[in-house]
């Protein structure tokens, strides 16, 4: 007789079908509050079986069967989403006015410059931060201005920010804010839902634009090639190393396979279900996109402007097609790959995509 095996939807479901396959992310939503949960750097592994019928770790993973549908009901109410875009209010370039914040953040700095706009006004008492550099990064609770000013830049790896949230909680902080990658945001979002961990006390997002990170190989790779002196890197499009005013470069090709195997299957570049989303602009690197999605991230965005520490112009007409084109080509790949089976999408949304060619 074939012994009936029950696999409950908590840490033992989270190990075979997300941290075994290699689909995990590293957003770190599942460690700080299980017990058979460990983290090592940005790897995560299930210490012992668990046997809770319905766990958080399984509910806020974002490779796990995730709803966007409900998730986009509940951040943004009824509002009809932009397949490609996703809920949206505007778009802009934007970058800080300090010329010194732009120089330690990366391309317009505006992601440090609104982290520290928003602690100072209260929208958040602490943030979910990456620290470190592009040579290892590392999660960070940033509760002041020079905490955040030293996680300026962006890294490219997976740095697990959002396993310190429990212990934000512990410390006192009621209002955390989450700065990460488009799963670290989606993981956020469900986190909100679950109220035994508290999830109700992050209190603002803002998504990083995303089109993958690296493994913890890369390090390995970087530091045989000398190339973990540099202090910045940037993609371009091929890879940038600077140092003190000179850079080299590799070609992409000669990293793509250190792209972790669950950015091959993220669904979203644009951190959609973010109140703020910010990237590159493609096109003048002393700028951001940005782009406002939900009223309080409207809100922050025009203070920031009024108190002088971002500006913003529109976001050029003739760019609007080239970032579509780029987002409906990955969601397409994204839907026609059957390991992404964790997307519970409607059919008329999949058929944008995959019969009708979104007209992108």
């Amino acid at each position: 007789m074939q012994k009936c095996v029950t696999v409950y939807n908590t840490a033992e479901k989270l190990a075979k079908e997300i941290i075994r396959p290699g689909l995990c992310s590293g957003c770190g939503a599942c460690t700080g509050y299980c017990p058979y949960i460990k983290s090592y750097g940005e790897r995560v592994g299930v210490i012992h079986d668990c046997r809770i019928s319905e766990g958080a770790c399984y509910r806020v993973c974002p490779r796990a069967a995730t709803k966007y549908d409900d998730l986009r009901k509940d951040t943004f109410g009824s509002a009809e989403s932009d397949p490609l875009l996703g809920n949206y209010k505007g778009i802009y370039f934007a970058r800080a006015c300090d010329e010194s914040m732009r120089g330690r953040g990366q391309y317009g700095g505006v992601v440090t410059t609104l982290s520290v706009f928003a602690l100072g006004t209260g929208i958040f008492d602490c943030a979910l931060m990456t620290g470190g550099n592009f040579t290892g990064a590392k999660p960070v609770i940033a509760a002041s201005a020079n905490e955040m000013l030293a996680c300026a830049g962006s890294k490219y790896n997976a740095s697990p920010s959002l396993s310190l949230f429990q212990d934000a909680v512990k410390k006192g902080y009621q209002n955390i804010g989450v700065i990460g990658r488009p799963c670290q945001v989606t993981a956020a979002r469900k986190m909100r839902q679950v109220s035994e961990i508290k999830g109700e006390k992050i209190s603002f997002i803002i998504g990083l634009f995303c089109m993958g990170s690296f493994s913890p190989e890369f390090y390995q790779f970087i530091k045989a090639r000398g190339l973990d002196k540099y202090e910045k890197m940037d993609i371009p499009g091929d890879v940038i190393f600077k140092r003190e005013g000179k850079e080299t470069g590799l070609h992409f090709d000669e990293v793509r396979e250190y792209i972790r195997d669950s950015c091959l299957i993220c669904y979203d570049p644009l951190s959609e279900l973010a109140d703020l989303s910010v990237g590159s602009t493609e096109s003048d690197y002393g700028w951001n996109t940005l782009i406002t999605r939900t009223a309080q991230g409207v809100k922050l965005v025009e203070d920031a402007v009024v108190n002088g520490k971002i500006e913003i112009k529109e976001y050029p007409g003739e760019l609007l097609p080239l970032l579509r084109k780029a987002v409906f080509n990955k969601k397409k790949r994204v839907l026609e790959r059957p390991d992404a089976a964790y997307l519970e999408l409607s059919d008329l949304e999949r058929g944008f995509f995959l019969v009708t060619g979104g007209g992108a």
